[in-house]
């Protein structure tokens, strides 16, 4: 049979994505994602039940009618009408009887529709008609078409004032925590005066009437979100059916409302738990309590490896039965957080050969066994000392959740064993036929024993330290001072400078980081997580001497100084020199005197001495007034040497 709805360079969209016809025939098709460009082949049978089934949307270009709020019901009879009207369109003689009673054949089939629910001839003529006349639009052809999405007058309300209603219920009704019908009524009034509208003002009812005709998942979906809107249109239609043990387990985290304290009572946090249940037998495998504030990748993979190694009897002598429940699950069901979806986790789980299934957040109803048991566990958690219930449960008390706090991590983790042994364990289950988890656990176990990989070993590696350092061309990875440096690591140092220049992100060398995992108490050889395959490899410590050493041994101690003599003697001679030359500068006195009469210190001044100063100081000042131009006694005669001093004469002011 030869198909007539898709054709060539039509756009489509299928299942969210946006695809371009390149080719078709009639049996293949081929498709050109519009985001990257990427063929993909599909069959053109496959193409239709998707269009039936609604998941595969023909996109028209043409097309400007808002039908955003039609229900699904008439969504569904626009697509089977278009279906019809394309085949119709596409006949040499479209209103005749014979093509129209090949449309109804052909497409009926293509529809999967019954016999009754087939249209008559006169009814395929009458839309074909209505569907040329309104520029090939189906919308135009429903019986009873919702009256939000057009703007076709009604008897009882006017064009202008369906208009003003439709704005109203566009831009303040549906939009996020919009207000109330009532409040919108309101702003209608307040619109309808300030605009003048000669047209009649509805009712409250009529306008109540309008809004009520919008689908109630399309007001959950604009006011609420689509989140809200998908829980309200989700249903069970499909029971999860298990044939074995390990087939499906599911892994979650609760976050519970309690204060721990140490030894001293001191309050160091709140528990967070990570259950790993087996589905078919509804047992825990294994749990983690961890103290982060917060869910970390280090208590996902915690729990995990509780999960799939035997329990030591030793540890859990305190419990009445034995947890004997452990084993490597097939396929892991998580949520879309960041403990479950990075990169360490992914490495883990490729090594140990488990699938991971994640769905998205706030969807509980993909793991419903875990978060059914998240509930049940929260009761049993009522009425222990310091649990305060869940958030949402908007408990009052009157202190503060730390005045309760009672119970050690110690106390709260056997509290916790004794819950899941002992009585969740034992307990009869509904899903179970009433059988209890560990009844079902023992009659299959012996048929399906528990698989324990043989590489369980690498847990070991992933719970040690973890460094990210950049590799070295030529010394490979540094840490604490130690170099470790392999043939394997600088190929795969070839690797990432290549992929990272194909994909031009690499800009300079502190791209190239890579994860390695560090025994601080051997420096032997560290182990490097290979980005690009997910596996890891051993790296050895290029320093052969550090075998069976730890990296505080091979820290270099630290230097101690020790006093150098040749140093103090330096500086004796030049403390001396700088001593003496103090004393020079102290001593030294400006004088013309030679030998043992030059002035000093230690030869301090005569009186004969005093008197031959002052008698020369008198001499040179009689010399100095001297007005007979007469030499004085004891100076020179040369007239080089004679001067005639300036004198001046002052007026006496009393005359």
């Amino acid at each position: 049979m030869k198909q007539h709805i898709f054709k060539k360079n039509m756009s489509i969209s299928r299942f969210g994505k946006k695809y371009t016809i390149e080719l078709i025939d009639n049996d293949v098709a081929t498709l050109r994602n519009t985001n990257n460009q990427t063929l993909q082949i599909a069959e053109v049978n496959t193409l239709l039940i998707e269009y039936q089934l609604d998941q595969l949307v023909i996109e028209e270009s043409n097309c400007d009618l808002n039908i955003k709020l039609l229900t699904d019901k008439e969504v569904s009879q626009i697509r089977q009408i278009e279906t019809y009207m394309q085949f119709l369109d596409m006949q040499p003689h479209p209103r005749s009887d014979a093509s129209i009673k090949l449309c109804i054949e052909t497409c009926a089939l293509t529809l999967n529709q019954s016999l009754p629910d087939q249209p008559s001839v006169s009814t395929i003529r009458r839309m074909h008609k209505k569907w040329i006349e309104n520029n090939k639009q189906a919308y135009y052809c429903l019986k009873n078409p919702t009256r939000m999405a057009t703007t076709a007058c009604n008897p009882r309300i006017s064009h202008e004032m369906r208009l003003l209603i439709d704005d109203i219920i566009h831009s303040v009704y549906l939009v996020q925590n919009g207000p109330k019908r009532s409040l919108c009524y309101k702003q209608l009034e307040r619109r309808h005066k300030e605009l003048k509208l000669d047209c009649k003002m509805v009712s409250r009812s009529t306008f109540y009437r309008e809004i009520n005709k919008i689908e109630e998942s399309t007001v959950i979906r604009f006011r609420q979100g689509s989140v809200a809107a998908t829980k309200f249109n989700r249903n069970a239609t499909k029971l999860i059916e298990l044939s074995s043990l390990f087939e499906r387990c599911e892994m979650d985290a609760v976050h519970v409302k309690m204060h721990l304290v140490d030894s001293d009572n001191n309050i160091i946090g709140t528990p967070i738990i990570f259950f790993v249940m087996d589905v078919f037998s509804r047992v825990i495998l294994g749990m983690h309590i961890s103290l982060a504030g917060a869910e970390t990748t280090h208590a996902a993979i915690s729990a995990l490896r509780h999960a799939i190694l035997p329990k030591p009897i030793e540890k859990y002598h305190y419990l009445e039965n034995e947890w004997e429940c452990h084993g490597s699950p097939m396929k892991l069901y998580v949520d879309s957080g960041s403990s479950f979806i990075n990169a360490n986790f992914d490495a883990l789980l490729s090594q140990l050969t488990i699938s991971r299934i994640n769905g998205p957040s706030k969807q509980a109803w993909r793991r419903p066994h875990v978060e059914r048991f998240n509930r049940t566990f929260r009761g049993k958690l009522e009425g222990l000392p310091g649990y305060l219930g869940k958030k949402v449960d908007g408990f009052e008390y009157n202190k503060p959740g730390k005045a309760y706090a009672t119970l050690t991590q110690d106390e709260f983790e056997r509290i916790v064993c004794h819950l899941i042994v002992d009585e969740y364990h034992n307990e009869p289950h509904s899903g179970l036929n009433n059988l209890t988890p560990m009844q079902m656990w023992q009659k299959h176990i012996t048929f399906q024993p528990p698989y324990v990989p043989k590489n369980v070993g690498i847990f070991d590696i992933f719970l040690s330290h973890q460094v990210t350092g950049t590799i070295q061309k030529l010394k490979g990875l540094q840490f604490q001072k130690q170099f470790f440096n392999s043939k394997e690591l600088h190929q795969l140092y070839i690797d990432l400078k290549i992929k990272l220049k194909e994909m031009k992100e690499m800009k300079d060398i502190t791209d190239m980081k890579v994860k390695f995992y560090v025994d601080k108490s051997d420096a032997t050889e560290i182990i490097v997580h290979n980005p690009l395959t997910h596996s890891v490899f051993k790296v050895q410590n290029t320093r052969q001497s550090s075998f069976g050493k730890s990296f505080e041994e091979l820290k270099a101690p630290p230097a101690h100084f020790v006093p150098n003599d040749a140093k103090n003697r330096i500086a004796k001679i030049t403390q001396e020199a700088e001593k003496r030359k103090r004393v020079a500068a102290r001593d030294k006195v400006k004088s013309t005197q030679p030998g043992e009469n030059a002035l000093s210190f230690e030869n301090g001044l005569q009186p004969e001495d005093l008197n031959s100063m002052l008698l020369k100081r008198n001499n040179v000042s009689h010399s100095a007034i001297n007005l007979n131009h007469e030499p004085a006694p004891n100076t020179s005669t040369d007239k080089q040497v004679t001067r005639k001093p300036k004198i001046k004469i002052y007026k006496n002011t009393q005359d």
